[in-house]
């Protein structure tokens, strides 16, 4: 076997990359490494399935007709599937106020995306090299990276593998032309407006000339090292999370006893996964904000992009966004609301508002109802005149908590509960005439506990609709 095809083949193999029952999506721009991959995985692996991806970008309108027929015919020549997809850059561009490059980028993966789910494939090949890997790792230095971005592009993410991440083009190129195999020049991979070419044409030549003549191989080599180190905190950075994160639909809490204890190198990586989570890019002087918001002993709030917040209260950050992915100057704590409920005998009452129900039930007294779950609470039910009023609590409002010595204000009281500000309109106020019956979920007032008299008591149940 050629020494080019065992090399491949070993590492495909031996990081389980592929296998012959494998389907495959193949992205060929018709340049000499997407084209090497293609016939190389070709022969390699002969029984898989393989459809050949050419993506029109739309930048480049003289060549397009040209390559794509190439393609298709390189496709056909190695007993493949094709497809063709036209992908709008600019717009995507204008939309998300990107580079030309990362716009083009995100639209590409996402047909392979759509294409791989559309055939039921399992692996996405693309044919990014050792040249490609060193390029990228300068370049996230360029632009601010960390360990896991210095690290490089990863052999296999996801459904996405890179087989010849360890070759050179050099090497590819000498296999395409011993095999007699075309290819097409992208004019685009020459225009010094794009970083990339930049760095790949003027800045690495120049490391490579005046620094040090091995620049490439080093710059691989560090994203080696990178890489294992990486895996080695993401490894202890997964272990962490679920004992600082409750994750809930649109909004996670950060508990911070367990999160201050850990290193400095494991609490960014918390902070990263919570911003990447809730669709916020994490940046160098965010991390920074949101490490000093954790060390403040003061409850405060800090802004960060797309309307996200970052709300301390106590030994907890709440991050959320109060209105959507809209910026939003107000307070960070958005209260609910919702039409108070009148409430004339027993039943079930759904309050929408809230996304809760308050179920009430009227039974004969048992004590045995004493040891009902910490949900449910009963009170004196010859002590209550219907109908009942479910209503939010009102600014400066007090009640006397069942089993404290008297009258408390509510809002002290829920503070006291260690109830976050930004959750307190969850537990509305429940009333029979003037009185206060109960704060929903919380406590009943102690007027209407159970006495020694008591016949007949009502279950308050307070749950999520």
């Amino acid at each position: 076997m050629n020494p080019l095809l065992k090399r491949i083949h070993h590492i495909i193999v031996s990081s389980s990359l592929l296998s012959d029952e494998s389907s495959l999506i193949i992205g060929v721009s018709g340049g000499a490494d997407s084209i090497a991959l293609l016939h190389i995985l070709s022969i390699l692996f002969p029984a898989t399935r393989r459809i050949v991806v050419y993506v029109d970008h739309g930048l480049r309108p003289n060549e397009t007709d040209a390559e794509k027929k190439m393609v298709q015919e390189q496709a056909g020549i190695c007993c493949a599937d094709f497809e063709t997809v036209a992908v709008d850059v600019q717009g995507e561009k204008d939309k998300n106020k990107c580079s030309l490059e990362e716009a083009a980028r995100t639209l590409r993966y996402r047909a392979f995306e759509d294409i791989r789910i559309k055939h039921k494939a399992t692996t996405i090949a693309v044919g990014h090299t050792a040249n490609d890997q060193a390029e990228e790792v300068l370049l996230r230095l360029i632009r601010g990276s960390g360990s896991a971005g210095l690290s490089g592009m990863n052999q296999l993410r996801g459904h996405i593998i890179r087989p010849l991440l360890h070759e050179t083009k050099k090497t590819l190129l000498h296999y395409l032309q011993e095999q007699h195999i075309p290819f097409c020049q992208d004019s685009s991979n020459f225009d010094t407006r794009f970083l990339r070419n930049k760095i790949r044409l003027e800045l690495l030549p120049i490391l490579e000339r005046d620094y040090n003549a091995s620049m490439q191989q080093t710059l691989l080599q560090t994203a080696a090292v990178l890489s294992d180190e990486d895996s080695l905190l993401t490894q202890l950075t997964e272990a962490i999370l679920p004992e600082v994160l409750q994750k809930e639909p649109g909004k996670i809490t950060l508990s911070l006893p367990l999160f201050t204890e850990q290193p400095v190198a494991i609490q960014r990586r918390v902070l990263d996964n919570i911003c990447w989570t809730l669709h916020s890019k994490p940046s160098f002087k965010k991390i920074q904000s949101l490490l000093k918001l954790a060390a403040t002993n003061e409850q405060k709030e800090i802004h960060l992009t797309d309307g996200l917040r970052a709300v301390k209260h106590k030994d907890t950050i709440l991050f959320h966004r109060p209105s959507s992915k809209k910026g939003y100057r107000g307070p960070g704590v958005v209260h609910k609301t919702f039409s108070p409920v009148s409430i004339p005998s027993p039943g079930i009452y759904p309050v929408p508002g809230l996304a809760h129900t308050l179920s009430i039930t009227k039974l004969a007294f048992s004590p045995d109802l004493l040891k009902s779950p910490g949900t449910v609470f009963v009170v004196d039910a010859n002590a209550i005149k219907f109908p009942l009023y479910l209503r939010q609590i009102r600014a400066g409002e007090s009640f006397h908590p069942l089993g404290a010595p008297g009258r408390k204000k509510i809002a002290r009281f829920l503070s006291d509960q260690k109830i976050p500000t930004m959750e307190r309109n969850n537990y509305p106020l429940l009333l029979s005439g003037e009185k206060n019956v109960a704060l929903a979920g919380i406590r009943i007032d102690h007027e209407f506990r159970i006495t020694q008299t008591t016949s007949q008591v009502l279950l308050l149940q307070w749950q999520k609709s």
